[in-house]
């Protein structure tokens, strides 16, 4: 049913004229800002989406250019309950934007703060089934195939607790492939880029050697050892301590920073994140996998719900917090709405391999 509505909407946002009134800016970066918004069809109807905007200072960069567009391309190819979809993408007034899904919720690291704040873990069960979806979104991409069934290659690159997403109803989802990898893509990235946020690379990226969807998993173990430990694993306000602490060092064992972390589970938690990519999970179909096993040994009724409280607590007490100033929101809404006014832009022709892509569904655990 998600992916059916989805679908539907992408088609009627592509093919009818749309106005798009952003309501608040819900996320800002180095590189783009994310608008809630209400995208008003001509026939009347209207749909809640989320609008990324690439910070105008970077629009007349040729490689975030080619970034974005590789970005849109897979969004708009990539269709499953647990990834977020891309609607369409245009570049207004000169400046790019995507209209994407929009999560009503908050995002894992959102959460993390709050949480991290007072030292606590997240319940195992919870954690695990955040977990589990993830591995769902990304079995997904990783198993993307071409009609000749030749492997796209999607790596997302990126696997952090800003880019996991869940909605007031439980839905986990997995955003941004602004930095994936992927046979299809047109940009040319020098070997030296390090892209992603660095607590969260795995640490052959540091050391520059090749690299497979494995690095995603180890992603996925950082996420997973800081929603059970209740504080940050690498990361310091230090970049270069941070990349050390990735390359070297020691993990802390769980079970003395959080008495409530099985031991099989923490097992887990130390197989995604080997150092070693011979020595890491395999597999995101092995994540999920695992991860279903712990969850039917050690709780197996932890469903959405859990995820809702979590969000829906969130929710409470971010809602006591001061908004911006009404007369500096205006006049962000205002130039905002201006500019999305202007002339659309469509995607340079899709590559053949990418049009003619389809993907296989994750084996069932």
């Amino acid at each position: 049913m998600v992916r059916r509505r989805a679908t539907r909407i992408s088609a009627k946002l592509r093919r009818a004229p749309t106005r798009y009134d952003p309501i608040d800016q819900i996320a800002s970066g180095g590189m783009a800002e994310v608008w809630r918004a209400i995208a008003t069809l001509e026939t009347g109807e209207t749909y809640p989406v989320a609008i990324k905007r690439v910070l105008p200072s970077l629009a007349n960069d040729q490689l975030f250019r080619s970034m974005f567009e590789d970005e849109a391309r897979l969004g708009m190819l990539l269709r499953h309950p647990n990834l977020i979809r891309v609607y369409d993408a245009r570049l207004v007034g000169g400046v790019y934007l995507m209209v994407m899904e929009l999560v009503d919720g908050a995002s894992l690291k959102a959460l993390f703060d709050r949480a991290h704040a007072r030292g606590a873990g997240m319940p195992v069960p919870t954690a695990l089934h955040i977990v589990r979806e993830v591995g769902h979104a990304l079995a997904y991409a990783h198993s993307a195939a071409d009609a000749g069934g030749e492997g796209l290659k999607i790596v997302h690159r990126d696997i952090s607790p800003q880019n996991i997403l869940l909605s007031k109803k439980g839905l986990v989802k997995l955003a941004d492939f602004g930095l994936a990898d992927a046979r299809v893509h047109q940009t040319l990235r020098s070997a030296d880029l390090v892209g992603g946020k660095l607590g969260y690379l795995a640490p052959e990226v540091i050391r520059q050697e090749p690299t497979d969807h494995r690095i995603d998993l180890f992603g996925v173990g950082v996420v997973l050892w800081e929603a059970l430990a209740g504080r940050r694993l690498f990361a310091t306000d230090d970049d270069r301590q941070t990349l050390i602490n990735v390359a070297s060092m020691p993990i802390p064992p769980l079970s003395k920073l959080n008495r409530s972390v099985p031991a099989d589970v923490e097992e887990l938690v130390g197989h995604l994140l080997q150092r070693d990519p011979a020595s890491r999970l395999a597999s995101a179909h092995e994540l999920i996998e695992e991860a279903q096993k712990l969850l039917t040994r050690h709780d197996p009724d932890a469903n959405v719900r859990d995820v809702a409280l979590l969000v829906g607590l969130h929710g409470a007490a971010a809602s006591e917090r001061s908004e911006p100033a009404a007369a500096e929101l205006a006049r962000e809404m205002a130039a905002f709405v201006d500019a999305v006014g202007e002339a659309s832009y469509e995607l340079e022709d899709q590559p053949a391999e990418l049009t003619r892509a389809v993907v296989r569904p994750p084996r069932p655990s």
